[in-house]
């Protein structure tokens, strides 16, 4: 299933709490694909977690995924990041071109860190 953008460009769903399910549910509606790397990348994280007896691994994937869904959520927000990843992976991209895209990544990182409080 997917979710439907909003008629005024909106996102497709609002962003959610930082819990492994909240997550999961956004990423099941905008991001099937994916769906099972967040689930692998949860067991291991949990697997970590209970090796180490420390929280980091719990709270790494969580910023990880909530940042990756405030990436999605926003169709535009996405098809930017991805083209800004193409060309920066292009070897025949100018230096201009690459630098452009780094920036164009960085700013869609940092407005996704926002989003979530980090």
């Amino acid at each position: 299933m997917t979710a439907q953008q909003l008629d005024d460009g909106g996102p497709l769903i609002p962003q959610p709490a930082m819990t492994r399910e909240a997550l999961r549910d956004a990423v099941r509606r905008i991001d099937m694909a994916n769906l099972a790397v967040l689930d692998k990348e949860c067991n291991e994280a949990f697997d970590r977690a209970a090796e180490t007896g420390a929280i980091n691994p719990l709270r790494f994937f969580l910023i990880k995924w909530a940042t990756h869904v405030a990436i999605q959520r926003w169709p535009a927000r996405s098809a930017a990041l991805r083209e800004a990843e193409r060309v920066a992976g292009d070897p025949a991209a100018t230096e201009d071109q690459f630098r452009a895209a780094m920036e164009t990544s960085s700013r869609i990182l940092a407005e996704a860190q926002r989003e979530i409080g980090q």
